[in-house]
């Protein structure tokens, strides 16, 4: 019979403990920090993400209408929206660039005259004294850099091709990451997420279109300069629900101030008529009640994630915060609490 070995004091196993305990609080604040410094990166893979759900809602429908196998028929419907692009800038792309080029040498002038009349030096001095309020106003500069933004972009269309070829290889790379136990639920809710983003970005992208052909029409109607490519800003700024269209309005009411106070109010109107158009008729005819994530929580989501992480947080928190709505329902309040609830996703593939 073996001999048993002497039992160890209970202060040194109180000390292994503490010390182990230590190491996993210590690991654990480590992660956060690699994790907050990668957000950029992180971000850009939620983005290379959305660019692959969109393909992958365009291919199936080619599939099921041709004889196409399903990698040629996401090869043509990346093709369709890269030619529908190309069209676009070659119906409208002169008089486009013309009235963009018109209003970025505008909007100094117009923020100077803007600042004569007003207590205070600039746009931006208004805007700051709070984290919203600098938040703002870094979106407003962020045209400054511009070849970053194109690289960016760039990078996150190659990435999204890439998903969008093969997301099984991804995905199970991603499940691999969590205990076996619980890989089903991680992959529902992944499924669940999927499903809700498809459907919040088909709506966004006709919201974006809708709202940038009503901004653009309404402010030549009314007389305000370069009103098509006011339009184009606010449709592109629609992508961020709530933040995006006060966003859009700044420039347009710059420069209606420089015409007249009355123009200027007319323009704070029709932007006000433009959003409740937008939120009562387009997205509930779009959308329905399909993602439904309550206002207030999607406006301090957006700011939110704005603040921790800068523009690129503000363009991507809106979907960052329908993903986690559906990671908490799912995970935490079904799972954990074992509370009855519905989930954005899951509702619209079990209908």
């Amino acid at each position: 019979m073996p001999p048993v070995p002497p039992a160890q004091p209970a202060a040194l196993l109180s000390e292994t403990e503490f010390i182990r305990r230590v190491l996993i609080v210590v690991a654990i604040l480590a992660g956060a920090a690699a994790l907050y410094m990668l957000s950029d990166i992180i971000l850009l893979i939620f983005g290379s993400v959305l660019v692959a759900v969109v393909l992958r809602s365009i291919a199936p429908p080619l599939e099921q209408l041709t004889s196409l196998g399903p990698r040629s028929s996401l090869a043509v419907a990346g093709l369709g929206v890269l030619a529908l692009l190309v069209g676009i800038g070659v119906l409208f792309g002169a008089q486009i660039s013309d009235q963009l080029s018109t209003l970025v040498q505008s909007l100094p002038a117009a923020t100077a005259n803007l600042s004569k009349s007003e207590p205070f030096q600039s746009v931006s001095e208004l805007l700051k004294g709070s984290s919203v309020g600098n938040l703002l106003a870094n979106a407003l500069s962020w045209g400054t850099t511009v070849f970053g933004g194109l690289a960016t972009l760039f990078v996150v269309l190659i990435a999204g091709i890439y998903i969008a070829i093969s997301p099984r290889t991804y995905r199970d790379g991603l499940l691999m990451l969590f205990p076996r136990g619980v890989q089903d639920k991680v992959s529902a809710t992944l499924d669940a997420g999927g499903e809700a983003l498809r459907l919040w970005l088909g709506a966004q992208l006709l919201a974006m279109i809708m709202v940038g052909t009503l901004t653009g029409i309404g402010l030549a109607i009314i007389g305000v300069p370069s009103a098509l490519g006011l339009g184009l800003i606010a449709g592109v700024l629609e992508f961020v629900p709530i933040v995006g269209p006060v966003v859009a309005a700044v420039p347009a009411l710059l420069l209606a101030s420089t015409q007249s106070w009355e123009l200027a109010a007319w323009t704070l109107l029709l932007f006000v008529i433009v959003q409740q158009v937008e939120s009562n008729i387009i997205m509930p005819l779009v959308s329905g009640r399909a993602v439904d994530l309550p206002p207030a929580v999607g406006l301090f989501a957006v700011i939110a994630i704005g603040i921790l992480f800068g523009p690129l947080g503000l363009l991507l928190g809106y979907p960052l915060a329908i993903v986690t709505d559906v990671a908490v329902r799912s995970l935490y309040v079904r799972e954990a609490l074992g509370e009855d609830v519905d989930i954005a996703g899951e509702k619209n593939k079990a209908s």
